[in-house]
C-alpha cells in the first residue's frame, strides 16, 4: 500500500498532540497496530513483516518521541522533516 507521510503528523505524534503514529493515520487503527519491526494485522492475528526502511524511520520517530520533551518547537520540525524525508513510501499490510 502506499502511503505518504506528512510532517505535521509526525509532530504531533511526538509531541503528544495524538495517539496515532503517522503511519496509523494512514491505514485503519481498527484493524492494524503499527510496531517498530512490524505491522499487526487483528482481522486476520498475524505480523506483516516491514521493509528496511520501515524499521529506520521507526527508529528515528521513536527516539525523536522520546527526545521531544527536552526540546524546542523549532529542532523538533526540523527533526520532523528529516523523519519525513526517509519515511516509507509503501507499507506491507497483505
Amino acid at each position: 500500500m502506499r502511503i505518504k507521510i506528512e510532517k505535521a503528523d509526525i509532530f504531533n505524534y511526538v509531541v503528544g498532540n495524538t495517539n496515532y503514529d503517522p503511519i496509523e493515520r494512514q491505514i485503519d487503527p481498527e484493524k492494524y497496530e503499527v510496531y517498530d519491526h512490524a505491522i499487526y494485522d487483528h482481522t486476520r492475528k498475524v505480523s506483516i513483516p516491514q521493509s528496511e526502511t520501515y524499521h529506520n524511520y521507526m527508529e528515528h520517530l521513536r527516539n525523536l518521541k522520546d527526545r521531544a520533551k527536552d526540546m524546542s518547537a523549532y529542532e523538533i520540525t526540523k527533526l520532523c522533516v528529516e523523519i519525513q524525508e526517509i519515511s516509507p513510501k509503501h507499507i506491507n499490510i497483505k
